[in-house]
């Protein structure tokens, strides 16, 4: 892969408009624009217009080829089942098209070091306690979302000790006890508050977008 490649941001749409801020934004930070890219190359990011007919399709195979490559998508219009279809099919940002531009500015500037999956509707949280679901298949393996004094934690669920599934046990305020050997951790910090088990639970941090719930993948974490 030449450096040009890793440079790259590669485009696919018909909205001028759009075009052009990519283009300015590409320019401020450095990168080079393509409407079509090398087999062998890797884009830095991608971005899709997803009112066209062949945009899911086009989302899973970037998704496929190009696994580091954070990818963009946006519509003319709000449409909640579109959007959380392109997030399914492997978008990390879904956009209205106004703001594509700076969207995408933000990733260039962050080095587009988190990405994220996501979890669940936000609305499917509102008023629960304790655990409000488990995601069994994430980039970073089963994850168990809770609910505590009106915030949301991630954990991972599977126990550091003998790896019985975290879900099932008790949660005593922020303290939730493992099903298996009693190991018990702090949903919030993942700090081990009593053995067997020797080191804390894997936490992740989780963002409100959009009406959506989001995991925060930790750098280098594959969607």
């Amino acid at each position: 892969m030449t450096d040009g490649a890793r440079q790259e941001i590669l485009l696919h749409g018909q909205d001028a408009l759009v075009a052009r801020r990519v283009a300015r934004i590409a320019e401020e930070h450095g990168f080079s624009v393509g409407r079509t890219s090398d087999p062998d190359a890797r884009p830095t990011a991608a971005v899709l217009e997803l009112d066209q007919p062949d945009a899911l399709d086009t989302v899973r195979e970037w998704h496929e080829r190009w696994p580091e490559t954070v990818i963009l998508g946006y519509s003319a219009f709000p449409d909640q089942q579109l959007w959380r279809s392109a997030q399914r099919a492997g978008c990390d940002v879904v956009v209205n098209r106004g703001a594509v531009g700076a969207r995408l500015a933000e990733r260039l500037a962050g080095g587009l070091a988190h990405r994220r999956f996501p979890l669940l509707d936000a609305a499917d949280a509102a008023g629960r306690l304790g655990l409000v679901c488990r995601v069994p298949e994430t980039p970073v393996g089963p994850v168990a979302v809770y609910q505590v004094a009106g915030r949301l934690y991630a954990i991972a669920d599977r126990c550091p000790h003998a790896g019985a599934q975290l879900s099932t046990g008790e949660l005593d305020r922020a303290v939730l006890t493992c099903p298996r050997h009693g190991s018990q951790f702090d949903v919030r910090t993942g700090e081990r508050c009593r053995g067997p088990a020797d080191s804390e639970a894997q936490i992740f941090t989780v963002a409100r977008e959009g009406g959506q719930v989001f995991l925060v993948l930790p750098s280098g974490e594959q969607r």
